[in-house]
This record gives C-alpha cells, sequence and structure tokens, in this order.
C-alpha cells in the first residue's frame, strides 16, 4: 500500500512539473462592463472603476493593479502607466500587442472587445482622450479632464471594441459630454 502511494504522489509530482507555469508577465486588458457618464471624478476614479471591475468575485482577469486607458489633456497612459516589455492580452489570452511599444505604434493585432468576465463584446465605445501612441489629446475632447461637468464646446474622444487601425483609441472626437455614456478599457500595471 505504501508503495501505491508513493508511486502516485510522485505520478503527480512529475505531471505538476511537466505542465509549463503559466506567464505572468503578460498583461491583461479588458473592457469594463459598466458604462459611465463624463464626470466621472477625473483619472483616478477612472482607475478605481478598472480596479473594481478586476477584483469583482465574477471577474477572469488575473489579480493585479489595473489602470484606465484615459487622459486627461495632461497626463497620459504614456505618463501612468508602466510600459511592460510584455504581451498584452486580453482575458481569454489573445494577444493584442507584443509589448508597449507595439501597443503604441499606431495599430494593435486584435479588437479589444472582451469584459472581465470574459464576455465578447459586439461595436461598443470607450472614454479615452488618448491618442493611438498613448498621449494625450487636448483637453477640450476629455470632457474636460473626465471631472466635473464639462465647458460649453468639450467633447469626449472614444476608442472603439471592433477596430485594430490607429483609430481604435481615437474613433471619434465629437461625443457629447453631457449625455453620453460610454465603457473604459483597463491595462494590467
Amino acid at each position: 500500500m505504501n508503495n501505491l502511494l508513493t508511486m502516485t504522489f510522485v505520478s503527480a509530482l512529475l505531471m505538476t512539473i511537466a505542465v509549463p507555469a503559466a506567464d505572468h508577465n503578460r498583461m491583461t486588458v479588458f473592457v469594463t462592463k459598466a458604462s459611465f457618464k463624463s464626470n466621472m471624478g477625473g483619472l483616478t476614479a477612472a482607475d478605481a472603476k478598472c480596479q473594481a471591475e478586476a477584483d469583482d468575485p465574477a471577474s477572469i482577469v488575473p489579480s493585479g493593479t489595473y489602470l484606465a486607458w484615459l487622459s486627461d489633456g495632461t497626463d497620459s497612459p504614456d505618463t501612468r502607466f508602466t510600459k511592460s516589455s510584455h504581451p498584452y492580452v486580453l482575458p481569454d489570452g489573445t494577444e493584442i500587442a507584443e509589448d508597449y511599444t507595439d501597443l503604441t505604434d499606431g495599430s494593435i493585432q486584435h479588437f479589444i472587445n472582451i469584459d472581465p468576465t470574459g464576455e465578447r463584446l459586439g461595436q461598443k465605445l470607450f472614454w479615452t482622450g488618448t491618442w493611438a501612441d498613448g498621449t494625450t489629446t487636448p483637453l477640450s475632447v476629455t470632457c474636460t479632464g473626465w471631472k466635473a461637468d464639462p465647458l460649453t464646446g468639450h467633447y469626449g474622444m472614444h476608442g472603439q471594441t471592433n477596430v485594430t487601425t490607429s483609430s481604435w483609441s481615437t474613433r471619434h472626437s465629437n461625443h457629447s459630454c453631457r449625455n453620453s455614456s460610454a465603457r473604459l478599457l483597463c491595462f494590467q500595471q
């Protein structure tokens, strides 16, 4: 009996060793389930919305810190993000970019169209205020920095879940800040 237990233990141990370890350097990217008005409280509040969805019990994304792909006329992913040298992937493992340089070179490899529960989305808009290179657009297309009721003449820059060209982050720039809601893109750091 002891030999059988020992052999079972050794077999289980060898099978565990033979299975490749998960790549913990892959950065997960998702679109929020919820949509938000433009006066969401600025970048910090948007980051908190991403983190809350990542931490939700229904989420399938790896634990970690998540920040919104959002700019406010001053700060942007280019100034706020850890620029990973590892791949950016969707919750299902589909690669969208080889690294931060690839992410911000003008196009992405795949639509960013999966929420943190793994649901694949159709055509949805997400707030960005961010050029495809990760830098901020002018304040006038960030709904006055996403903080309060926007100034007259200010609009919100959107990206779109079904685009891989450079306009994935800058698809629309004339959406009303007062009457529109959109999702957020969330990037693991």
